[in-house]
């Protein structure tokens, strides 16, 4: 769903079934120019899938975006907020998300 909201307002869009999977995508051809990323995934965490994106691709750290169904549990949400990330609820108004990618994308080519 979120998938084809992101086509519907002209992204392409990705999906990757693991955090290692993900990583694979980014070391591809063509790394995507931002992530939306689940904090619970099978294989690795959102947060240990977010170091390795940092070693291996720092400039992806800025334009990533967090979901999750625990984004109320206080220990997810310090634990993304010392990131310096968006985290959303899985449960909010999925344009939300969108948005969310727009502004990590803007403030990326600001510098």
């Amino acid at each position: 769903m979120l998938r084809k909201l992101f086509e519907r307002n002209g992204y392409i869009a990705v999906e990757a079934e693991s955090g290692g999977e993900a990583l694979a995508v980014i070391r591809g051809e063509q790394p995507p120019d931002a992530i939306v990323c689940d904090v619970m995934m099978p294989g690795m965490s959102g947060l240990e899938f977010y170091e390795r994106l940092a070693d291996e691709a720092p400039s992806l750290g800025r334009r990533t975006v967090f979901l999750s169904g625990s984004s109320s549990v206080a220990a997810v949400h310090h634990a993304i907020e010392r990131l310096g990330v968006p985290l959303l609820a899985k449960l909010n108004d999925l344009q939300l998300v969108v948005d969310a990618v727009r502004l990590s994308l803007a403030q990326a080519e600001q510098g």
